[in-house]
C-alpha cells in the first residue's frame, strides 16, 4: 500500500517495518513482513556516512547489505523522478535509480 506525498511522490506504507529477510538470486529481495521491495539493478548503499556501490549481477559487491541485519525501515518512498529510498532505523539508505534508466526496482506484497 501506499500514498501520494505532496511533491508527487509515493510513501510505502509497511504493515511490518522489521527486515524480515534479505534474499540474493540475481537480484536483491528485502523482506518486511509480507511487503518486498526489490531491486534488480546497480543502486548505492550509504552505511555510517560511507556511499557503497552495490549490482546484484556482480555478487561480490553485495557485502555491504548484510549491515542492515538485523533491521527495520523508517521510511520507504519513491521520488516523483522514479527513484527509490528505503531508510533504515540504524541509518543505512539504499537508493535505487527510476524508470528513466529502467524499471529496477519494484514494491509489493507476497500473495502466500
Amino acid at each position: 500500500m501506499y500514498r501520494e506525498l505532496p511533491d508527487g511522490g509515493r510513501e510505502f506504507v509497511l504493515e511490518d517495518p522489521v527486515l524480515r529477510s534479505l534474499e540474493v538470486e540475481g537480484e536483491v529481495t528485502l523482506r518486511f513482513g509480507r511487503t518486498e521491495v526489490t531491486v534488480s539493478g546497480p543502486f548505492a548503499l550509504e552505511v555510517d556516512g560511507i556511499a557503497h556501490q552495490l549490482d546484484p549481477g556482480m555478487p561480490e559487491t553485495l557485502a555491504p547489505l548484510l549491515s542492515c541485519i538485523p533491521g527495520a525501515a523508517r521510511w520507504v518512498w519513491a521520488s516523483p523522478e522514479g527513484w527509490l529510498t528505503v531508510e533504515l532505523m540504524q541509518g543505512q539508505r539504499l537508493v535505487a535509480p527510476g524508470p528513466s534508466r529502467q524499471p529496477w526496482w519494484t514494491v509489493g506484497e507476497r500473495s502466500d
